[in-house]
């Protein structure tokens, strides 16, 4: 919501730029640069954390795989590509496959832990 409200905001303000002076409209433009540039690294930022987001089962990368003659992305995965985990799982369907593949990883906020 951040990164939507930031674009809104840059573009609001190169619509002030255009009917500002001269002198205010080149340092109006070096700041929307600045800005488009760290709205740009957020943007980037957040699709790299969402495909990279690790599972609370199996601590792996929950939408991206790595097999050994290339990768599997798929941000729309309704399950973990490791561990099969649900989605928007409550509780762990099969805690003791958690168990199984970390067994020193505990999760009491998820009520993911050991059983």
């Amino acid at each position: 919501m951040g990164i939507v409200l930031a674009g809104v905001s840059v573009y609001v303000l190169l619509t002030v730029s255009l009917l500002a002076p001269r002198t205010v409209a080149k340092l109006l433009g070096l700041g929307l640069f600045a800005a488009w540039v760290a709205l740009l690294i957020a943007f980037f930022w957040a699709g790299l954390s969402y495909v990279y987001w690790s599972c609370p089962r199996c601590g792996k990368a929950f939408h991206y795989k790595s097999f050994f003659l290339g990768r599997w992305s798929n941000p729309f995965a309704r399950r973990c590509l490791h561990c099969s985990l649900p989605k928007w799982a409550d509780s762990d369907p099969d805690p003791t496959l958690k168990h199984e593949l970390d067994p020193f990883r505990t999760d009491p906020i998820l009520k993911l832990g050991d059983s």
